[in-house]
């Protein structure tokens, strides 16, 4: 007889070691199912909290596996199988056979995975669990494969944004195995129109399975009254060289006047973003806090009375770091990368053209600064209409209790 609810079992590169975001979701879905299981791909010594009904589940996949394993895996008759189905698509040739090794050690690595989910499956008697990978490029192929051969009767996936677009891949030009995910998951549920309408283009067939599921974030439960003076410009990102946060000072001080500025997150840049701050005027108070917890971010919102975000980041998904300014009423003015145009629209903030210079980007920053250029009452609505995190969530749990229901 089938469970009132089903299990759902949630495969993620890190989580609960780290994708803070997972813990909005979790926090709304968990309750719509009996039990959760969280298959990280790394562990690590510091866990976040999770619902009472879910369990952390380690497949050691963290140590990698030997060579011969990986051999041994890619003579399977579903390596074969699955290379057939990729290799039938013409355009996939010259990517494929130039970056041989590369998708090979993915398919096998991926091949390993399914071998160890299908033995923690059969002892576990989870063979009818929604199976759900957070990306579309971390497990997704194992699932696809366990799904391909009937091992498990329900499997979907997010796709986010370094897992959907080919040019943002490093180590292969195309995403690995798209066409043959997309034939064996039951739904892709991609967390913008831009990521969605990327996947039907290069799946074919496969389209219709490609589903909107935007993420979301709390509605806070109070925000700052009144405006800073000196104004108080806030950025978050990690210090890496396309988030251009080492621009930042410049932008300040072409503004011309008194402000305070503080940025949330680390990185590989740190220093040459110290060195450019360290050159601002004694009118610019500047802070870099490093990492800090989600938690404290909301904390700094719901006291400080912000007076704009910042972002001058070449490349975005859909930023969480902006959904969360804006549930405060925040507006961000940033450039119009990725998906960022889906988060910020002509009410809530100020978009530029990728091109923008530090000149038009400070005049687009002065301009937000004015306290009555912005409706924080209508940015907080603008949030609560697209990005609500219990809205979205619960919105996201139905889906998958509605594909689980026909399926199974």
């Amino acid at each position: 007889m089938r469970a009132e609810k089903p299990d759902l079992v949630l495969l993620s590169a890190r989580f609960p070691y780290g994708e803070a975001v997972l813990r909005n979701e979790l926090a709304v879905t968990a309750e719509r199912f009996r039990r959760v299981f969280l298959v990280p791909s790394w562990t690590g010594p510091e866990a976040a909290e999770i619902p009472a009904n879910a369990s952390v589940v380690d497949l050691g996949w963290g140590a990698g596996w030997s060579r011969a394993e990986k051999i041994e895996a890619l003579r399977s008759r579903q390596a074969s199988r699955i290379l057939r189905r990729t290799l039938r698509h013409r355009s996939n040739w010259h990517a494929y056979l130039g970056k041989a090794r590369g998708y090979l050690d993915i398919l096998a690595e991926n091949l390993l995975k399914a071998r160890d989910l299908e033995r923690w499956i059969a002892d576990s008697g989870l063979r009818d669990a929604i199976f759900y990978d957070f990306w579309f490029e971390d497990s997704t192929l194992a699932l696809a494969a366990l799904r391909d051969r009937g091992a498990i009767r329900c499997a979907v996936s997010r796709a986010h944004r370094f897992d959907v677009f080919d040019f943002m891949r490093d180590d292969v030009p195309r995403v690995p195995f798209r066409e043959f995910k997309a034939e064996s998951l039951d739904a892709i549920f991609a967390i913008s129109e831009e990521s969605a309408s990327y996947i039907r283009e290069r799946v074919g067939a496969s389209a219709g399975k490609v589903r909107l599921a935007r993420l979301g974030v709390p509605r806070p439960p109070a925000h700052p009254e009144g405006t800073a003076e000196p104004p108080l410009v806030v950025s978050c990102s990690t210090l890496i060289p396309r988030k251009r946060v080492q621009e930042v000072p410049a932008v300040l001080r072409a503004c011309g006047r008194p402000l305070r500025w503080v940025h949330f997150g680390e990185g590989s840049r740190r220093a040459g973003v110290e060195a450019a701050a360290a050159t601002l005027p004694d009118t610019v108070d500047w802070e870099l806090r490093g990492w800090v917890d989600n938690a404290a971010i909301r904390e700094f919102y719901a006291t400080e009375p912000v007076s704009a975000f910042l972002s001058l980041s070449l490349s975005e998904g859909v930023p969480v770091s902006m959904m969360e300014a804006q549930s405060f009423g925040i507006p961000v003015v940033s450039l119009a990368v990725g998906a960022v145009p889906e988060v910020v629209t002509p009410g809530t903030g100020t978009l530029l053209p990728e091109e923008a210079g530090v000149p038009e980007v400070a005049a687009a920053l002065s301009e937000a600064l004015a306290p009555e250029r912005f409706d924080r009452d209508a940015i907080r609505a603008a949030h609560a209409s697209r990005y609500d995190a219990t809205a979205n969530y619960e919105e996201f749990a139905a889906a998958l209790l509605e594909l689980w229901s026909v399926v199974i």
